[in-house]
């Protein structure tokens, strides 16, 4: 019964050993990633940008006037239908929250 509780023994300080090398070999790249942002960044910015740039913001006053019209005059919709329209408010309004907010005085915290 010995040599077989040396021999697991054996195996799991050698497993032991090796995950201990794997985490000191990587410890030293995910200290070096963390200065230079993440991959993501950038295009988080530039889809930030094209949200609340001019068009964008065109754009969802006209989806948001036409949708709130149909809703209105449109009496006889579909279930399928005003849920679609739902959907176009709901988009317009968040791409429109920027500006409405802006408008309104009321801003978001600013991080210095």
């Amino acid at each position: 019964m010995k040599p077989i509780l040396k021999k697991l023994h054996a195996i799991a300080a050698r497993r032991l050993v090796l995950a201990g090398a794997v985490f000191v070999s990587t410890m030293t790249d995910a200290f070096a990633a963390g200065a230079g942002g993440l991959p993501w960044d950038t295009a988080i910015s530039t889809l930030t940008n094209d949200l609340t740039g001019p068009v964008a913001t065109g754009i969802s006053t006209i989806a948001f006037l036409a949708a709130g019209a149909t809703l209105v005059f449109g009496e006889e919709l579909g279930g399928i239908a005003k849920k679609a329209l739902y959907v176009v408010l709901g988009v317009a309004f968040i791409v429109l929250g920027n500006k409405f907010l802006t408008v309104l005085g009321l801003t978001g915290a600013t991080v210095v």
